[in-house]
């Protein structure tokens, strides 16, 4: 008899799927895979000398079971078909979900 170790398993996979395409407001890829939603946050750095530097910082929300792997500096993800990095530390929840910053490579603008 196989035991199952996870019961719900299945049922948090099914509410993590859910989540993703109800409040998904970006598209993103791993490493070239499939497209799977994401949630993109974009607010203003408030930081180092505001009077004087203008910038936006990025995070993103996601199920980290989409991207096997992903950390800290990584540069295999790409969002609204932009490549980014991750600029901070991936710790998923007790669900799998993640939130971190990235930055868009390339331009200043992420188009979201």
């Amino acid at each position: 008899m196989t035991q199952q170790l996870a019961p719900f398993a299945d049922v948090e996979a099914l509410i993590n799927q859910g989540v993703a395409q109800m409040l998904s407001n970006a598209t993103a890829t791993w490493n070239g895979g499939a497209p799977f939603g994401v949630m993109l946050d974009r607010e203003a750095d408030t930081g180092f000398m505001p009077e004087v530097v203008t910038a936006d910082r990025y995070a993103v929300s996601m199920c980290v079971a989409n991207a096997p792997g992903i950390a800290e500096g990584s540069t295999g993800l790409c969002v609204n078909g932009r490549p980014v990095r991750v600029s901070g530390a991936v710790i998923p929840d007790a669900s799998g979900w993640a939130t971190f910053p990235i930055v868009f490579e390339g331009a200043t603008d992420a188009g979201a």
